[in-house]
C-alpha cells in the first residue's frame, strides 16, 4: 500500500473498480501481534484500475496479507497479490506460453 493512504482508501478505490468484489479467505495464521492470511477475490472489472478502463471482465486473484496490531488496534496491514495474473486476466498481459 503506499505511504499515505490507508486501509480505508484502498477499499474504497477497490470497491469503485470492482463493485461485487469479494474475498474468500483460505488459511489464516496468527502469531505474536501478527495476522497472516492467503486469500483469493473475484470481482467485475467495471471501473479503471491502475490506469486500464474497464473491461467487465471477471477476475480472480491471490492474495497474501500481514497484518499487525498493537494494544489490540491495528497498525499496519501490508498485501502482496498476483498482479500480473491480474492483468492477464484483463487482457493486459499476454497468457504464459506453454513448456
Amino acid at each position: 500500500m503506499p505511504r499515505g493512504e490507508g486501509l480505508a482508501d484502498v477499499l474504497r478505490m477497490m470497491f469503485a473498480c470492482f463493485p461485487d468484489l469479494r474475498w474468500t479467505l483460505h488459511d489464516t495464521l496468527v502469531e505474536d501481534d501478527r495476522v497472516m492470511g492467503f486469500s483469493t477475490w473475484t470481482g467485475t472489472h467495471e471501473g479503471a484500475f491502475m490506469g486500464i478502463p474497464a473491461t467487465g471482465r471477471i477476475v480472480t486473484i491471490e492474495a497474501w496479507t500481514s497484518d499487525r496490531y498493537r494494544n489490540g488496534i491495528f497498525v499496519e496491514s501490508r498485501i502482496i497479490m498476483d498482479v500480473a495474473g491480474l492483468l492477464g486476466q484483463l487482457g493486459v498481459l499476454p497468457a504464459p506460453q506453454a513448456a
